[in-house]
């Protein structure tokens, strides 16, 4: 397998916290436990898809979190730190802030062509 890039590790990390919100919308119960050595970006999301086979459900949890990942590309440092504490994903708050560095810089691209 290969490395993922920032971008990609980014986008996972993200997913898994949607993922986290998402699942705890439909299960209030449901309590995400990664310790911050064991968790791989990714890990939340597949492992409760992997645990839950019923195709509604799951069509109304993937579709929220997709909802909440772009949601999250547009938050502060301090909010996705806060938001993956909530849910249960570890992230360090240095991380955090090259996440939200790395979505801004996204929105702040221009394209430009030469002739």
């Amino acid at each position: 397998m290969t490395a993922l890039t920032d971008n990609q590790r980014y986008h996972l990390i993200l997913a898994d916290i949607a993922m986290a919100a998402a699942i705890r919308t439909h299960d209030r119960d449901h309590a995400v436990a990664v310790e911050a050595g064991a968790y791989e970006p990714a890990c939340i999301r597949d492992g409760w898809l992997a645990r839950n086979q019923d195709a509604g459900l799951r069509t109304r949890v993937t579709a929220m979190a997709s909802a909440g990942v772009a949601s999250l590309q547009g938050v502060t440092a301090e909010r996705l730190a806060a938001a993956a504490e909530t849910y249960g994903v570890p992230l360090a708050p240095e991380l955090a802030e090259r996440i939200v560095g790395h979505f801004a810089d996204k929105r702040n691209a221009v394209l430009t062509y030469d002739r």
